[in-house]
């Protein structure tokens, strides 16, 4: 993500909430100006709430528990910091991210829908938005929002959906409503995603990937996953991404994007650092599990399920 932004010239700095030491350890070694780390244990001690709650979810659980907690941290501790955007670490931009920032400049809360396609609309469950970029402003309206979503998740934020709720993501469902000054993205290339790639028209136009005729601006990778030492699941059979779009997705993102982690690990094994980048602390969520088809390995690999990643070193 870090290295797609800087190949756009885009002036940034990216604030990492790093949940292990390892993690600290990795991107310390990277040396990037732009990058700003601050411990788990930092924003724990702050907010010391939250160390009763590590006890009673899983590890993923707690990490969904953290979202509100570290853009909050931020706008709390640092005076000049008028505004944050949370952001996912498994994004990609292909283009630059200020559009979006000019569509929000006069709110005080940006959010992006999931985009469902009609024939797999989970948002009932899952949520009508998707956590991956949300835009807070230090305004009255934004700092309340961080705050009320803090309370929200440390009562509950399990990795299921219940009674109306589902980890940090359903609370999203009412913000529209409940505060004022909050402002709902509406471009086709914003959060391109397995979830909504059935929902725009995906061409590649002179080398750009388009989306309903507009730059996509980022690719949201979810649940890239390691199978074994050569092959990664893309998860796209999940979301019912038609297999002639899969390979071509494939192609146009995901091999590229394969191809560069794995060299991020290999210039870290070259600096003594062990990285693996497709590790995850979640398992497969019940609809990843519901929607996964019964095939032979050959015939994923085939249908755009499977990527093998051998030939990508």
């Amino acid at each position: 993500m870090v290295d797609s932004l800087k190949s756009l010239g885009v002036p940034f700095r990216i604030w990492v909430l790093c949940l292990t030491e390892e993690c600290q350890q990795i991107l310390n070694s990277v040396k990037c100006p732009e990058i700003h780390l601050t411990s788990l244990e930092q924003l724990e001690k702050d907010y010391p709430e939250l160390i009763n709650a590590k006890k009673d979810r899983s590890l993923a659980e707690y990490y969904f528990t953290l979202s509100p907690y570290w853009p909050r941290w931020i706008l709390e501790n640092f005076k000049p910091i008028d505004s944050v955007t949370y952001l996912d670490a498994d994004l990609l931009f292909l283009n630059s991210p200020k559009p979006l920032f000019v569509d929000v400049q006069d709110y005080s809360i940006g959010i992006i829908e999931h985009r469902f396609h009609p024939d797999f609309d989970i948002s009932e469950h899952y949520g009508r938005f998707n956590v991956g970029w949300i835009f807070f402003k230090k305004d009255q309206a934004g700092l309340a929002c961080l705050t009320k979503w803090s309370r929200q998740c440390l009562e509950w934020c399990k990795d299921r959906a219940e009674e109306g709720k589902f980890a940090d993501q359903k609370y999203l469902d009412n913000w529209n409503e409940d505060f004022d000054g909050t402002y709902i993205y509406s471009h086709p290339g914003a959060n391109l995603a397995p979830w909504n790639l059935n929902t725009h028209k995906i061409n590649l136009e002179n080398g750009t990937l388009m989306s309903d005729g507009q730059p996509v601006i980022f690719y949201h990778f979810q649940m890239i996953r390691a199978l074994d030492a050569t092959h990664v699941s893309s998860s796209l059979e999940v979301y019912k991404v038609p297999i002639d779009l899969r390979k071509k997705v494939i192609k146009w993102l995901y091999k590229p994007y394969i191809k560069k982690l794995l060299e991020k690990e290999i210039s870290l094994k070259r600096k003594g650092v062990t990285a693996k980048a497709f590790r995850s602390s979640r398992d497969y969520s019940e609809v990843d599990k519901h929607n996964r088809p019964k095939k032979s390995f050959h015939q994923r690999i085939q249908d755009g399920e499977i990527i093998k990643i051998r030939d990508q070193k």
